[in-house]
């Protein structure tokens, strides 16, 4: 590691408090930490230049991370719930956003799913997982329209105890008329080919891709590789087909609902995100005014929302293993 970046580190491991460039070089000038190698009347400056460097190459790689303009601490204490929350809200470097749409999506033959469901009902997840097993399924490009295709959504519900998060939609994320504006309690994906891979063969990556889109949409941090506070826990609950398209006719979507406990280290609705009107409802049982919402949400609440009872599965690994996977051999367990 860099010898400014070193003393970074060693200075606010110390403090436990984020601090200015110049601040951490006080400090550690009071301490005797800084090398006669290192010299300059304007070393805060090259100190913050390093730290900044090593955000924008790392992200979330980095030990480092801002609470505001000039000011850092270290990733180690995001799930240290004995500091203040100030200390452990990270402001991004850089916004992530992603992409809606990244190519050929999950889907299967309306014919096969007309023959085992019934619309805005739920599905057990074997009689779908079957389906996919069973090779009936393949990936194509969803902007094709294709009416005899039910495309995947991976339809996450965030949820904390009892409680579950919601947002507006805005045109970004739905285009459908009776969508827009609408309250939402799902963070919705298709699944993708390179979402299934050698670790989530099971579910061909549903409840991964689901859970990644997620954590991009409401930027939650990665943590240190082995960090307790590193795995989030999310199981499939069900699936519903819904069709609610204003436009041509098509399949519909195949909602795969997925459960998803927020992290008690992250607080979501205090964060600056290009969300609209974020807010943690309580039990949906309780929800007045449906009509307030989307027609996705609608069929999820109506439906009993989350299965809870269901034993949640552990789906996100730490960094550095996710970069070990291995990709399925080109064409296993696929339709194409």
């Amino acid at each position: 590691m860099d010898a400014y970046l070193k003393i970074a580190q060693e200075v606010l491991q110390t403090e436990r408090r984020p601090l200015s460039p110049r601040a951490i070089l006080a400090s550690a000038y009071r301490s005797g930490m800084v090398s006669p190698h290192l010299f300059g009347k304007t070393q805060h400056k090259t100190l913050g230049a390093r730290l900044s460097e090593d955000l924008v190459l790392r992200h979330e790689r980095s030990p480092f991370f801002r609470t505001a303009p000039g000011r850092f601490f270290l990733r180690e204490f995001l799930t240290d719930k004995s500091l203040p929350e100030e200390y452990r809200r990270p402001v991004p470097t850089r916004r992530r956003f992603r992409e809606l749409v990244r190519g050929p999506a999950l889907a299967i033959d309306v014919a096969d799913l007309g023959t085992i469901a019934e619309l805005d009902k739920p599905i057990p997840p074997s009689v779908i997982l079957g389906l996919l097993h069973a090779d009936r399924c393949r990936y194509e490009d969803p902007r094709q329209k294709n009416p005899h295709s039910v495309f995947f959504r991976s339809y996450v519900c965030v949820h904390r105890n009892e409680k579950v998060l919601s947002y507006r939609l805005g045109r970004y994320r739905e285009d459908r008329d009776s969508f827009m504006s609408k309250r939402s309690i799902g963070f919705v994906t298709f699944v993708h080919d390179e979402d299934h891979t050698l670790f989530n063969q099971e579910d061909f990556g549903i409840v991964d891709s689901g859970v990644r889109a997620t954590r991009v949409d409401l930027d939650v941090p990665e943590l240190p590789n082995g960090s307790p506070g590193n795995r989030i826990t999310a199981h499939l609950s069900h699936f519903i087909w819904t069709n609610h398209t204003s436009h041509a006719p098509t399949g519909g979507d195949l909602l795969a609902v997925v459960c998803f406990e927020c992290p008690d280290w992250f607080e979501p609705v205090k964060r600056r995100l290009a969300l609209n009107d974020l807010r943690w409802l309580e039990s949906p049982k309780s929800i007045n005014n449906l009509d307030d919402f989307d027609p996705w949400s609608k069929t999820v609440i109506l439906n009993n929302h989350c299965d809870t009872s269901v034993e949640s599965e552990e789906v996100a690994r730490p960094q550095a293993h996710r970069q070990n996977q291995r990709r399925l051999p080109e064409g296993a367990n696929r339709d194409r």
